[in-house]
């Protein structure tokens, strides 16, 4: 059971990280920001851009309640940063979050203890196979997200959110909603190809080290096989 065990568990490792990783990074939200020209479309100011990034990352890590906070667009009167529609759509991907995190954490616990039962009743090969199917699993499930990125990232966005969410207000105005100018599609696809390149590179290279490693014993064993009487008639 170790090796389909840990074929299912690494593709859920490896991509919620890629995704808690993304959530948690500020220099992703920056990025963002200057690439898509954030400070021109709201009128904030780079510090009052890095203070929303930072006040969701402080609420999706459950630091503060709200996202909420005032803004002075174009230095004109404070008002608030969201619409109350706009917070329960990001209480919603809180949610998401946090269940992304929970899976983050029973999976790395789940991989680590079938690791070391593995190594330490001798089932090294098990552990092997799991890891490399789990590795192939992760990059086999890319490679179809990658083709549905490709053809339409649009619709596959709209359609995640039509799925994960039980109400519209995820649909916002780019004109009016602060929440969609900062964070725009762009950006969005942005963030589903850092988290693919991440989780696929990371995928590859378990592969190949775990390939390396299950052959070096081998390589090695048969370099020192030779019996000893041979050795003692030389």
């Amino acid at each position: 059971m170790i090796a389909p065990l840990l074929a299912c568990a690494v593709p859920f490792l490896l991509l919620s990280s890629a995704i808690r990783i993304e959530m948690n990074s500020l220099g992703l939200y920056a990025r963002g920001f200057q690439i898509y020209g954030v400070g021109g479309t709201t009128g904030l100011n780079e510090h009052q851009l890095m203070q929303a990034a930072a006040r969701l990352i402080h609420f999706f890590n459950s630091l503060t309640d709200s996202p909420q906070m005032a803004i002075s667009p174009w230095n004109g009167a404070p008002i608030d940063l969201y619409h109350d529609y706009e917070l329960v759509h990001l209480a919603d991907v809180k949610v998401l979050f946090a269940a992304n995190s929970v899976v983050q954490s029973w999976s790395l616990v789940l991989v680590a203890v079938l690791v070391i039962a593995g190594l330490s009743f001798g089932r090294r090969a098990d552990v092997d196979i799991g890891l490399r199917r789990g590795a192939l699993t992760t990059l086999s499930l890319l490679a179809v997200a990658a083709l549905s990125f490709v053809l339409d990232f649009q619709r596959m966005f709209v359609l995640f959110h039509v799925v994960a969410f039980d109400n519209s207000f995820w649909q916002l105005n780019p004109l009016t909603d602060y929440l969609i100018m900062l964070f725009p599609l762009e950006f969005w696809q942005d963030m589903f190809l850092l988290a693919g390149a991440g989780t696929g590179l990371t995928a590859a290279a378990v592969y190949a080290l775990i390939t390396l490693s299950a052959r070096l014993p081998r390589r090695h064993g048969g370099a020192t096989a030779l019996p000893t009487t041979e050795n003692r008639v030389v």
